[in-house]
C-alpha cells in the first residue's frame, strides 16, 4: 500500500487538528482555582461544611438523603447569623476532571438564613469523578462572596 503526498498531508493535518482541538478544550477548561474557603462533603449523609472567612462562621449545605446521581435532590444551605440579609445565592456545580457542563441552581430564601433549591448531580461514566459545588452569594452590601465544597464519587456506574 503506497501513500501519496496528499494523503500523508491529509492524515497529518487531521492528526494535528484533532489533538490541537483537544488541547485547546483542555486549556480552556483547566481546573479553575478553588476559592480560599473549601470544605468537604460526605456522600452518605449529604452534609457539606466549611468555615467561611467571609461570613465568620460555619456554612453548611445539606443534600436530603445523601448525594445521589441523576436525581433531583432537595438541597438546603444554612448561613451563619452574620450573613443575614444576603441578596441572592446560587449553587454552581462543575466537574473537576471532566467537562460535563456547568450547572447553576438559584436558591430561594426561607426563614432563619436558610436557602433551598433542587440540585441534580449528573452521571459520569468514569470510575471516579470529583465535583466542585461552588456557592456564590451577594451579601446585603452587594458584595460577592464565594466558597466551595468538593466531593468525589467513586465508580459512579454502581452509585446510581
Amino acid at each position: 500500500m503506497k501513500i501519496n503526498k496528499f494523503e500523508l498531508m491529509f492524515y497529518a493535518g487531521a492528526f494535528v487538528s484533532i489533538f490541537g482541538v483537544a488541547a485547546l478544550v483542555r486549556a480552556i477548561h483547566s481546573d479553575d482555582p478553588l476559592p480560599d474557603d473549601v470544605g468537604p462533603c460526605i456522600l452518605e449523609s449529604g452534609l457539606c461544611t466549611v468555615n467561611s472567612q467571609d461570613f465568620n462562621g460555619i456554612t453548611t449545605v445539606q443534600f436530603e438523603d445523601g448525594i445521589r446521581l441523576n436525581r433531583r435532590i432537595h438541597t438546603e444551605l444554612q448561613l451563619p447569623k452574620e450573613a443575614e440579609n444576603a441578596q441572592s445565592i446560587t449553587l454552581v456545580l462543575e466537574g473537576r476532571e471532566m467537562y460535563l457542563g456547568v450547572y447553576e441552581y438559584p436558591m430561594f430564601e426561607k426563614e432563619n438564613n436558610r436557602w433551598i433549591s433542587k440540585v441534580v448531580i449528573p452521571l459520569c461514566t468514569d470510575n471516579r469523578m470529583q465535583w466542585k459545588l461552588q456557592v456564590r452569594a451577594i451579601d446585603a452590601d452587594g458584595d460577592e462572596k464565594e466558597w466551595a465544597y468538593t466531593f468525589d464519587i467513586e465508580n459512579p456506574n454502581e452509585a446510581v
